[in-house]
């Protein structure tokens, strides 16, 4: 994207994206808990690193209500996104590369939902049949078409 934000910026850019990043490190916890929890069993670990083990241990819940709070907390973090992304839109003050940036990683939110959907790292019944470029020539394939 070739931005570059200038350093009497960077403070106000942390600032923008930090709901996005929360969303986007809360969503990979979601997805990828099942996973993590197996691997850390299987090598004897006693813990995880990931929210859901987080929220467990801290509150102590049950591991359907710690996705459950780390799906709402999904959610509430994913508003933040598109408030800073109206924030940014509405600052004449902000850099052009700021506010691209800030536009740009809201669509890394989705994106990672979409693949952490569809991705066979987190759904072990799904193979790739197709190369990539056709996928996205034509439109992410559902589930059940990957």
């Amino acid at each position: 994207m070739a931005l570059t934000i200038p350093e009497h910026e960077m403070d106000l850019c942390r600032e923008l994206v930090r709901p996005a990043f929360a969303a986007l490190s809360l969503t990979n916890d979601l997805f990828s808990w099942e996973k993590e929890r197996d691997a850390a069993r299987a090598n004897g670990q006693p813990h995880v690193v990931n929210a859901i083990w987080v929220l467990m241990g801290e509150l102590s819940i049950s591991e359907g209500d710690a996705k459950e709070l780390c799906r709402e907390k999904i959610k509430e973090s994913v508003v933040g996104c598109l408030l800073k992304v109206q924030e940014a839109r509405n600052n004449p003050d902000i850099s052009a590369d700021l506010q691209t940036y800030v536009e740009a990683i809201q669509y890394s939110v989705s994106g990672n939902l979409v693949w952490s959907l569809t991705c066979p790292r987190y759904h072990t019944e799904v193979a790739y049949k197709n190369p990539t470029f056709p996928m996205l020539v034509n439109e992410v394939p559902t589930v059940q078409e990957v």
